[in-house]
């Protein structure tokens, strides 16, 4: 990716206020860049605490991953819905910030286990990170998904939280995106 799109990325992020909801739509080409300019920006400029839901990529893997982009790990607790489900261990250590959820078709469990870290994160300056609805349709019909995603955008707005959603633009038809994107203060193409 070019130098000038990433900070386009970063000045698009840069100027949403606090408390929004964000639907970013990337193409899979700079997905995982993206994501890395969002975190870098809301935990590194913005000095905010959040909560990573990874549907995608295994906690571990995560981690290592933002603690090589220098980023401060404790900030964040992490809401795993690929390790089980993959048959992967789960290593539960002391100070172990991550919650796992047994896997994606368990939309309850994970909206309890997001409800929980938002609540254990500091009452200012908070975010969740979805990293892919695109996924959640892999394992979930649209129907379901978009109830899901309405009840957290309203729960994210009771609590004062911003919300980033990712969704894949090539996985998921128009209809979809303007459902999801009429929860949301903001929509971001990428």
């Amino acid at each position: 990716m070019a130098q000038k799109s990433e900070k386009e990325i970063e000045q698009k992020i840069c100027e949403l206020p606090t408390e929004f909801i964000a639907l970013i739509i990337s193409s899979s080409d700079i997905y995982a860049i993206a994501q890395e300019i969002v975190l870098k920006v809301l935990i590194g400029k913005k000095g905010m605490n959040g909560a990573y839901v990874t549907f995608n990529r295994p906690y571990s893997t995560l981690k290592a991953s933002i603690e090589k982009m220098g980023l401060d790990v404790s900030k964040m607790f992490f809401i795993d819905l690929i390790t089980e489900s993959a048959g992967g261990t789960v290593q539960r250590s002391a100070g172990d910030r991550c919650f796992y959820v047994s896997s994606p078709k368990n939309l309850t469990e994970l909206s309890i286990l997001m409800e929980q870290a938002m609540l254990r994160l500091p009452s200012d300056k908070r975010f969740v990170f979805i990293d892919s609805i695109s996924t959640m349709l892999i394992y979930n019909d649209s129907d379901t998904v978009l109830r899901f995603i309405h009840a957290l955008t309203g729960k994210m707005r009771l609590l004062g939280i911003t919300g980033i959603i990712f969704l894949l633009e090539k996985e998921s038809d128009e209809k979809f995106k303007a459902q999801v994107a009429q929860f949301c203060d903001r929509v971001i193409t990428i």
